[in-house]
């Protein structure tokens, strides 16, 4: 028992993670409340690693007298940034080692999401030093601490800041550590909670993570950083792997470089001697290099981009070249920070889900063993290089460092196709989401008299259905499209059902009516079945355009849509820029009739045929005799067909987004159903039952399984009982 409990720390940590994993395991979703401890752990973890940061960078520089500066500070940038561009190369290269998971779902906000534009001024010059610390702005605090940790090298007296300074440090260390003592509960609460209500499927994609991230951290530390060293230097590639393996070891096993700073500086001294190339400079160099280094972000560090990189294939967010370089370069900046601050900042710079960041924490513990292995190499790789290039010893052999390059592109070649390979077999890809589309139902049973035949077009009836009309009548006649999915369309039971058949159904259950929904094609017009009072109101996604303003009434808008186009899936990229379209580019485009208002199609692309059917289906099973290019439709609308016609892709331009609103059209003379409607419409945005079904319809709450979490207590305890 006393073993037990003199447990080391980072076999605590172990031990909390797989405690945690079990109680979310035990009991599923019961203990998603744990949530709520991590989260203060996190917080609380975060309160001195800012002004840490900062004042280990001005005392790190600001001890440096004038000379030593000025002959470490350019060859010291180079060797760290050669090492940083060849270290992120290799991490994005690995990123395509992430398996292609091409699953149709259904619509999401985040896909019309505005980006606000970043304020790069803001970002890296910090003109408020105080708002950068207040605001976490963690390129700039670097780019102050930097400037004013420089500005001491040459100060008289500057000591009797320094040392203030470094017992400042300490005693924000020391809360550091205080804080970090409650590792294992905060470790146990969060590895606790995500075992409890994480989804089979997303536990999946984190074992993607976990290989991705350690393949990459091996081939970083193994191959790459200590291949190039050996490339540049008089020093072997077994200098660094076998004759530092204790420095290795016991930074993978205690997770902790921090304490084998002394350890480094010696190690690399012994490297130094043991090639005869011992001498005072050198050591003075290893001296200085390495606890400055220490300040930056090091390979280990680096390998967080890894997580970033997973969050946006897991939330399949695609980012471009550019988006990658900047990224690159602003992350730079931010991981000067602990990876608690830089990982939240850049989840936000990504607009990626902020929560993602608990998946990162529930991992650190198995990843910060990986990642300590590359720091420890990093920096005795880096100190021995920079020190060798101040002493005058840099060897550059072309036909060494074609070798060292032809011989990384070689082994990451084989690991991304070996990653591929195994998680195309392993992962089950197959999410067909279409069928649980067909078996969505409406909340509750109306009854529903669905009439094939509108009565004819001489009929004499003048009266307009008010609301009282329609009371008395005892039945609201809805006219609406077949074929609108999700709005209104028949599932696998033939029922009609969608975002918009529910909408006429609380109308209904408010009115205290029954319901005769009456389809229309491209023979049955529906403003002409208003005209003459054969129905009282138009649904199916009605688009609230100028164009028919002198023939219907339309409702104040429920929702609003966005323009896109449904093409081959080989050509989503092609109409992903408009730009890319002129006027020797002729396309033919079909879009469902009654589309008004494609003035925005047509000014992006000057040479096209528009032509309207009466159904989607026309578009997808178009022959040789008739095909598309695509089919004008909204990102809404078509992320549900895709899932029908899985070859087929939802497209647009995400610089020239077009929105337009939809509500219901009624008789241009029936002044007291719109202002009913209008009304109605009111009540149900004030109670929340519009965002409730919006989510239901049209994000697919209603296709995604609703049964809880699989837990032992539930699943096998319970059930045995």
């Amino acid at each position: 028992m006393h073993r037990i409990l003199n447990l080391s720390f980072s076999t605590q940590v172990f031990v909390a993670l797989c405690a945690g994993i079990f109680i979310g395991l035990f009991f599923g979703e019961k203990v998603a409340w744990l949530n709520m401890v991590g989260m203060v752990f996190i917080k609380l973890i975060q309160v001195a690693i800012i002004p840490y940061i900062l004042l280990s960078l001005v005392t790190g520089l600001g001890s440096l007298s004038y000379g030593q500066s000025r002959e470490i500070a350019k060859k010291f940038a180079i060797m760290l940034l050669t090492l940083w561009a060849i270290g992120l190369i290799t991490i994005f290269v690995m990123a395509l080692a992430f398996p292609l998971w091409e699953s149709k779902d259904f619509f999401s906000t985040n896909q019309i999401l505005v980006v606000p534009s970043i304020n790069y001024y803001d970002l890296y010059i910090p003109s408020n030093p105080f708002k950068s610390l207040a605001d976490n702005t963690v390129p700039a605090i670097v780019v102050f601490s930097l400037f004013l940790g420089g500005s001491l090298v040459n100060i008289k007296g500057k000591e009797q800041f320094i040392s203030p300074a470094i017992i400042l440090l300490e005693a924000l260390n020391k809360i550091t550590k205080s804080i970090v003592t409650y590792l294992p509960i905060g470790i146990f609460a969060i590895a606790a909670a995500s075992a409890g209500t994480l989804q089979p499927e997303d536990f999946e994609k984190l074992e993607v993570y976990f290989v991705v991230y350690i393949t990459t951290a091996l081939i970083l530390s193994f191959w790459v950083i200590p291949f190039f060293i050996s490339t540049i230097t008089p020093f072997k590639y077994a200098d660094i792997v076998q004759g530092c393996r204790n420095i290795l070891i016991t930074a993978f096993a205690s997770g902790n470089i921090f304490i084998l700073l002394p350890i480094m500086t010696e190690a690399c001294n012994d490297v130094f001697a043991k090639h005869n190339l011992h001498t005072e400079d050198s050591d003075r160099y290893n001296e200085i290099i390495i606890p400055i280094a220490y300040n930056f972000p090091a390979m280990g560090k680096l390998l967080s981009f890894i997580f970033l990189l997973f969050a946006a294939w897991f939330t399949n967010t695609e980012l471009t070249i550019v988006q990658q370089l900047l990224l690159a370069f602003n992350g730079i900046f931010s991981l000067f920070a602990n990876v608690h601050i830089s990982i939240p900042f850049l989840l936000n710079y990504l607009h990626l889900p902020s929560d993602l960041y608990q998946l990162y924490l529930s991992g650190d513990v198995l990843t910060k063993r990986f990642s300590s292995l590359t720091t420890a190499i990093f920096l005795i790789s880096f100190t021995l290089a920079t020190t060798a290039y101040l002493v005058g010893i840099i060897q550059l052999n072309l036909k060494k460092i074609l070798i060292f390059i032809a011989s990384s592109i070689l082994i990451i070649a084989i690991a991304i196709t070996g990653i591929q390979t195994f998680f195309n077999v392993v992962l089950e890809q197959d999410k067909d989401l279409s069928k649980k589309l067909q078996q969505m139902q409406v909340d509750w049973e109306i009854p529903q008299n669905i009439s094939y035949a509108l009565q004819s077009t001489d009929h004499t009836d003048k009266n307009i259905s008010t609301p009282a009309a329609i009371v008395k009548r005892g039945i609201l006649r809805v006219g609406y499209h077949p074929s609108r999915v999700p709005f209104s369309y028949h599932n696998y039971e033939h029922e009609l059902v969608g975002f918009d058949v529910e909408m006429m159904n609380h109308l209904s259950s408010s009115l205290g009516v029954t319901l005769e929904f009456i389809p229309f094609s491209k023979n049955n017009n529906l403003y002409q079945a208003l005209r003459y009072y054969q129905i009282d109101i138009v649904i199916s996604g009605v688009q609230i355009s100028n164009e028919y303003l002198s023939e219907v009434l339309y409702t104040q808008p429920i929702m609003d849509l966005t323009t896109a186009f449904i093409v081959k899936d080989y050509r989503k990229k092609e109409f992903s820029d408009y730009s890319k379209f002129n006027v020797t580019t002729h396309l033919k485009l079909a879009t469902m009739d009654l589309y008004p208002h494609l003035r925005h199609i047509q000014h992006n692309f000057p040479n096209i045929e528009i032509i309207k059917v009466s159904n989607p289906d026309i578009f997808f099973n178009a022959g040789q005799n008739q095909q598309f290019d695509g089919f004008i439709s909204t990102i809404e609308e078509g992320m549900t067909l895709v899932m029908l016609h899985p070859d087929y892709a939802v497209t647009y331009d995400p610089t020239k987004l077009h929105r337009f609103p939809i509500g219901y059209a009624v008789h241009n003379g029936n002044l007291e159903l719109q202002a009913m409607l209008n009304s109605w419409i009111d009540i149900l945005k004030s109670t929340d039952q519009i965002t409730k079904l919006y989510d239901y319809w049209i994000q697919g709450g209603g296709a995604k399984s609703k049964e809880p979490r699989w837990s032992i207590l539930e699943n096998i305890i319970n059930q045995t009982d």
